[in-house]
């Protein structure tokens, strides 16, 4: 029996991977991203800009009467900042992507799944909001995930929320590229704080966990039948979940430690 993946966000590295794993088992996929060509032709792929109402309306028209057994999101971009630094702009455009997007996503799109079809978001293990300095990232995350859960309540479509730790994919050269204005002003009071961001996007980049193993994880979660509603892939989201069930308190007590340790090892 043919089985149908919308994959959104076609632009990711995870999200490639993850095709590549899928070909194996004999998916028809069809992807999007803001430009074409990404992929051989074995992947059909489409123009969408999550941010962009009218991009969606013309994704419908050509769509037509197509059904999925899954969509998968993973657009999205992470924005770094010290909450009293952060500009409001950058938090609106972080939210645009992340969560507006996602929303979209869902108004437009889960329409096309079949009728026990499931939609699954890329969320993070930064919903947790235990990352200093990336607020606006862990604000959208989490807001991205009980948009989902209540979209899935009121819904009755199922949803699966994947929860990655740092990978080690261009999304950190992106990242820095996107926050490089952030980044390399001079505040002084957040001058190490900052300099630790880089290193540490750099280091993950290179060192984090193999995107191959995070994809061939997702693949089996698209594979599952009666799949769960959360996914924490990799030990660093699993040891991120653990901080729902200590006080806030102990959490940023040790977040703070953690944190300021790291950053005279990086010196």
């Amino acid at each position: 029996m043919e089985k149908n993946i919308l994959i959104i966000g076609l632009n990711s590295e995870l999200a490639q991977n993850v095709i590549n794993e899928l070909k194996v088992n004999n998916w028809n996929i069809y992807a999007t991203s803001r430009q074409v060509g990404l992929m051989d032709k074995a992947v059909h792929e489409f123009n969408l800009d999550v941010c962009d109402e009218l991009s969606f309306l013309n994704l419908k028209e050509k769509l037509n009467n197509l059904n999925f057994d899954v969509i998968i999101n993973f657009a999205g971009i992470a924005i770094a900042s010290a909450v009293e630094e952060l500009n409001e702009l950058d938090l609106k455009k972080q939210l645009d992507v992340n969560l507006f997007g996602l929303l979209r996503i869902l108004k437009y799109l889960t329409p096309f799944l079949s009728k026990d079809g499931r939609f699954i978001n890329i969320s993070s293990m930064a919903s947790y909001g235990i990352f200093p300095f990336l607020s606006p990232y862990c604000i959208s995350k989490a807001a991205a995930d009980i948009l989902l859960n209540l979209f899935s309540v009121e819904s009755n479509i199922k949803t699966v929320s994947i929860r990655p730790g740092a990978t080690a994919t261009k999304f950190w050269e992106t990242s820095l590229e996107i926050n490089k204005k952030t980044l390399e002003e001079n505040t002084k009071k957040f001058t190490q704080e900052k300099e630790f961001l880089v290193k540490n996007a750099q280091r993950n980049t290179l060192h984090a966990t193999n995107p191959i193993y995070i994809a061939k994880k997702i693949a089996q979660i698209i594979e599952l039948k009666n799949p769960k509603s959360i996914y924490n892939v990799g030990i660093d989201s699993k040891f991120a979940k653990l901080t729902r069930f200590i006080s806030q308190d102990i959490t940023n007590s040790i977040i703070k430690f953690v944190l300021k340790t790291r950053i005279k090892r990086k010196k």
